[in-house]
């Protein structure tokens, strides 16, 4: 029996979300990422901005990191939550500055700054050993796993015609999480087709590279310019994803290989209740979203034949002005009743 992990109870959603995204440009994984951010921002800028251990998470990090706090502007209706939050943060940092305002205004004339911060102490100042141990962003751990479950999904199907033909549509991965896959998936069936897919896509990059300079000489100048004319742009997001993405704070993670799918005989009579349980959660998301999609399509069927039904009004309005127009002029030239008829 092949064991079940946590992992596998999110792949539909996830299998979804990627072939939604596949038709978008950039790299799928920055995509949902971002879009998860957002999210998970306008979910605590609703909820969350008074909780007492949301409030203690964000002081032990220092509020959001640069990513993560830029994106505030683009959350709607942030605004107070953002004052409320940074505040609380600047109230408490402030705290800190004026003590050690104190240590710097303190002692001889003659002795330095450096003197009275660290004193004959190596260790540095409180207010800097202070910010040197600020926690991680919380939104970034969630960003963290989150980007595990996507790659996952992508090397679990990837494989799979629907999914792959989709895929290869795509922009395929930025090198930072293709870079990811590699680590977490070294042992993966099918790490191959996700490499080379890669190799076939940056291979025609490299070319639209080549031609964008090319048309750059006074030669070549006047020659059309096609899908090369952005090939600086997508070359610049496929060696370093999103912007902000990978920021200075994210630093460098150690991701470990995916475990190994099948188990050890003491574990499978514990894990067969669980697996039915993980396989009906997995079945409803799974119908879930199916309806979600059709929900979508049939929204989007419906918009179709309102801008048709728009269009048919508007061309028998239009008619119907002719065929006036027509039997105005029709009335103009026919001779008055009673009138005598014109010699010729």
């Amino acid at each position: 029996m092949v064991r079940r992990t946590h992992r596998s109870s999110t792949k539909f959603i996830t299998y979804f979300q990627l072939l939604d995204t596949f038709k978008e440009a950039g790299c799928p994984v920055c995509s949902i990422v971002e879009r998860g951010a957002l999210k998970g921002l306008d979910s605590l800028m609703y909820e969350q901005v008074n909780d007492p251990i949301t409030r203690e998470r964000l002081v032990e990090s220092h509020g959001f990191c640069n990513w993560h706090a830029w994106m505030l502007p683009r959350v709607p209706n942030s605004a107070l939550g953002a004052a409320v939050i940074y505040r609380h943060l600047l109230d408490n940092t402030l705290d800190r500055l004026r003590a050690t305002l104190r240590v710097v205004g303190s002692g001889t004339p003659n002795s330095s700054v450096r003197d009275r911060l660290f004193g004959a102490r190596s260790e540095p100042p409180t207010f800097l050993d202070w910010r040197h141990k600020k926690a991680t962003c919380s939104l970034c751990k969630t960003v963290l796993r989150a980007e595990r479950d996507i790659l996952t999904t992508v090397l679990d199907f990837i494989g799979e015609p629907e999914f792959s033909e989709a895929f290869g549509r795509s922009a395929g991965l930025c090198l930072p999480h293709l870079t990811l896959a590699l680590e977490m998936g070294r042992d993966h069936p099918n790490l191959f087709p996700l490499l080379n897919s890669h190799r076939e896509r940056w291979e025609i990059l490299l070319w639209e590279l080549d031609e964008f300079a090319r048309k750059f000489d006074y030669r070549y100048a006047d020659e059309a310019k096609g899908r090369e004319g952005t090939s600086w742009i997508r070359a610049l997001e496929s060696f370093v994803g999103r912007a902000g993405l990978f920021g200075p704070e994210r630093g460098r993670v150690t991701v470990s290989a995916l475990p190994a799918a099948t188990p050890t005989e003491h574990t499978q009579g514990s894990e067969q209740g669980c697996e039915g349980g993980l396989e009906s959660i997995e079945h409803l998301r799974f119908e879930n979203e199916k309806l979600k999609r059709r929900v979508d399509d049939l929204l989007a069927q419906r918009e179709e034949d309102r801008q048709a039904r728009l269009a048919l009004e508007f061309e028998v309005c239009t008619l119907t002005s002719e065929l006036k127009a027509v039997r105005q002029g029709l009335d103009a030239d026919a001779p008055a009743k009673g009138a005598p008829p014109t010699d010729r």
